[in-house]
């Protein structure tokens, strides 16, 4: 992102979490801070990494799927540094992984490209599966799954199909120029990632490691001396953060955690404990992915590149 992207994104994050400290009313916010038990915060952040770690597993799975074979370190390095575009709409900036591998391995962007959009396409598909665990609670909420479903089952009638795909290939090529080789070969990958057995494997690994944040969720409620149901905490973060996937606002910033404050005031939770749950789960998924991505590319990018 540029820096001046950043800047804009940081003092929209300020002012989203100032006017959720407002409607919560501040004094009330920080007596539930205080009580809070901040052990099941190290507890949110360790389910974090594992997740992580999951999703790692899925990213290099993928990569060696349609070829492309690269050291664990180095591998380990592209993932976690990608983390740091977390905070872009849709978290689509985590495109910069192929510039990464480029720079490392030589791959070229039309095979790691197609990978990073099906890794996204798995993680929100995954999402949708979650949070159907939760959707007879909260039926409203069906809409919004059925419509980014056929979204998918579109995207995917289009790489599968034939006829579609020659004639959209087609009309590419004839915009892309020299790069038009590259276009057959972007092709290749999307079909080859989305073979039946690559897409089970992805999707089940994306549901566990996406799983792990909804337990955090359970976590931090307990944290305040709250308590909801599993089922109930699995469904508020998977469709919290599928909500802010989607609105293609950088992070879901202000939308995942309106999401999540409102549906917990839902299921019967306080306004302020809500806002306070919904700040400390965005610590403790978002920034601190986005902290740890910086870190890892700061410290090791002369070592790796």
């Amino acid at each position: 992102m540029a820096k001046g992207k950043i800047w804009i994104t940081l003092l929209l994050a300020v002012t989203i979490y100032l006017a959720l400290c407002i409607y919560a009313d501040i004094d009330k916010l920080i007596q539930a801070f205080e009580s809070f038990q901040w052990a099941y915060l190290i507890l949110l952040l360790i389910f974090t990494t594992l997740g992580y770690f999951i999703r790692f597993i899925k990213w290099n799975y993928f990569l060696e799927s349609v070829g492309i074979h690269m050291k664990t370190k180095d591998n380990i390095f592209v993932f976690f540094s990608g983390l740091s575009m977390i905070i872009t709409p849709a978290k689509m900036g985590e495109i910069w992984k192929g510039w990464l591998i480029k720079e490392i391995n030589g791959n070229k962007l039309s095979k790691t490209i197609p990978v990073v959009i099906i890794d996204r396409v798995t993680d929100l598909l995954a999402l949708i599966i979650l949070s159907l665990t939760g959707i007879v609670y909260y039926e409203k909420g069906s809409y919004i799954l059925i419509i980014v479903f056929l979204f998918f089952v579109v995207f995917f009638m289009v790489i599968k199909s034939k006829y579609i795909s020659k004639k959209l290939i087609f009309f590419m090529e004839k915009r892309a120029g020299k790069y038009s080789p590259n276009v057959k070969e972007m092709h290749q990958t999307f079909e080859t990632t989305m073979l039946s057995k690559n897409l089970m494997v992805a999707i089940i690994l994306s549901v566990l490691a996406w799983f792990f944040e909804c337990m955090g969720l359970y976590l931090v409620v307990m944290g305040f001396s709250q308590h909801i149901i599993l089922t109930v905490s699995t469904f508020i973060f998977s469709f919290s953060s599928l909500v802010g996937a989607v609105s293609m606002i950088p992070g879901g910033l202000g939308i995942a955690e309106a999401t999540i404050s409102g549906l917990l005031q839902f299921f019967g939770l306080t306004a302020t404990v809500s806002v306070g749950v919904a700040l400390i789960i965005r610590l403790g998924t978002l920034w601190y992915g986005v902290i740890m991505g910086l870190m890892v590319y700061l410290l090791f990018k002369r070592k790796v590149m």
